[in-house]
């Protein structure tokens, strides 16, 4: 699996984890929703992610 998808499986899993835990649980559980987001509009500028050395380390390709 690339890198990228292995970011982009893992991101939506945990989109998908947060809203439930805030429909279910509590809405705070929003702000995960929120920093995930903004993870992703960062890395959208810089080309940098901080997973990208464990998908590395875990055996992903570019």
């Amino acid at each position: 699996m690339k890198i990228s998808d292995g970011i982009l499986l893992l991101a939506g899993s945990m989109v998908t984890i947060s809203v439930l835990l805030s429909y279910f649980v509590d809405s705070r559980f929003m702000l995960l929703t929120l920093l995930i987001g903004v993870n992703l509009i960062q890395t959208a500028f810089t080309k940098w992610c901080p997973l990208i050395n464990f998908f590395r380390k875990r055996g992903f390709t570019d």
